[in-house]
């Protein structure tokens, strides 16, 4: 038996109109102004206004930096941290997906930090705690309102950040804000969280703890995840999902991601693929990739996505059977992602390979990923 510690210092507030409930939250807090960072297409939906306009009734100001975009740059972290101290803001909100949330984390890192935010990049470099902080995810998927990490993207490389001095102090999940999203973007970004689950259930640091919970958080996403594609409407589907985004999202503290990961970057800072479709792409080569090293962890994923054994399968029969049933989950039960509309030139993939085999969360993989066992599967997933 091992010993294990969990802590989450993120306070999480879920409910269906949460979202309404900011400004009190901030008024308790003692705020005086909020810089609210989200993106062009949450503004133009309007639902940042539920935010805006709580703020506002609770005597909270509020100012909005509307420039992340996705795979955010330095360049809009240091646009975002110059709005900030330009108005003298004393809380950041960050409101959106992955993209404004980790913008967010790194515009209030440097309330507190040295500019610029890449420094950070640096395992080594040591940083001060940067309270204040509270995030609103409206996608269910990359469970940055509750992990240790940010990714910054800068000249095509997307840089992972681990900072746990950066986390939110409080994640409000408020499922109402994510019945509008169209049935790919739920698709994408619930897989997304599915391969937080799934990596972990897979990585070197899993542990007896995180097994527990990766393994529920897996049955309830294949569960529900069909019901808000098919429903966005379904608000119980759309707060099952949210929950398990964010749940996946602290198990990224302590199981980490692996190679999975690695691909899906890849893919991002390469071709351009979103990362919730990049995961999708890259999690069944994966999972048979894996077999050799966790023939019984990839067969019991097998089995959750519906797959059946008969025993007695060699490594190689289970990771093809877990393969199978994971496209299956992705493409029939749910609707099928299709890679064709990403032009990419196959001439590149030995360098992408490359980036693939050195990429961090490698280091969490159960087996070596080559350079050529990473060209094998970008093959697979083009082909």
């Amino acid at each position: 038996m091992g010993e294990y510690m969990l802590e989450q210092k993120v306070k999480l507030l879920c409910g269906p109109g949460k979202a309404s409930e900011i400004g009190s939250l901030a008024a308790k807090l003692g705020k005086k102004k909020a810089l609210l960072v989200t993106d062009k297409g949450i503004v133009a939906t309007g639902i940042h206004n539920r935010v805006v306009d709580s703020l506002e009734q609770a005597g909270v100001n509020c100012v909005v930096f509307d420039g992340v975009v996705p795979d955010p740059t330095a360049q809009n972290v240091a646009d975002g941290y110059k709005m900030c101290a330009d108005h003298q803001c004393d809380l950041v909100i960050g409101m959106g997906g992955g993209s404004p949330m980790d913008t967010s984390k790194a515009i209030n890192l440097l309330r507190f930090n040295p500019e610029p935010i890449l420094r950070y990049a640096d395992p080594q470099t040591s940083m001060e705690p940067a309270p204040g902080l509270i995030v609103i995810p409206t996608t269910s998927g990359t469970g940055s309102e509750m992990s240790d990490g940010l990714v910054i993207s800068s000249d095509g490389v997307k840089h992972p950040i681990l900072a746990p001095a950066a986390g939110a102090q409080f994640a409000v999940i408020d499922p109402e804000l994510m019945v509008g999203i169209p049935p790919r973007l739920t698709q994408a970004t619930g897989l997304d969280a599915l391969s937080h689950a799934m990596e972990g259930y897979t990585s070197t640091a899993a542990d007896t703890a995180t097994d527990i919970i990766n393994e529920s958080l897996m049955r309830t996403i294949v569960e529900w995840l069909p019901k808000a594609v098919e429903n966005g409407g379904d608000v119980e589907a759309r707060q099952q999902m949210a929950v398990c985004a964010s749940m996946a999202g602290w198990m990224l503290q302590y199981s980490h991601t692996n190679a999975g990961h690695s691909i899906a970057h890849i893919l991002g800072s390469h071709y351009h693929i979103p990362h919730g479709e990049a995961c999708a792409y890259a999690t069944p080569w994966v999972l048979e990739f894996n077999a050799a090293a966790m023939p019984d962890r990839v067969m019991k994923i097998g089995r959750i996505l519906g797959a059946s054994f008969k025993g007695g399968e060699t490594p190689e029969e289970i990771g093809a059977i877990a393969r199978d049933a994971f496209i299956h989950f992705c493409d029939v039960t749910l609707g099928k992602l299709d890679i064709t509309r990403y032009e990419v030139d196959k001439a590149t993939f030995s360098s992408a390979a490359d980036d693939i085999a050195g990429e961090l969360f490698q280091v969490f993989n159960p087996r070596k990923m080559e350079p050529a066992d990473a060209l094998d599967i970008l093959n697979k997933i083009f082909a």
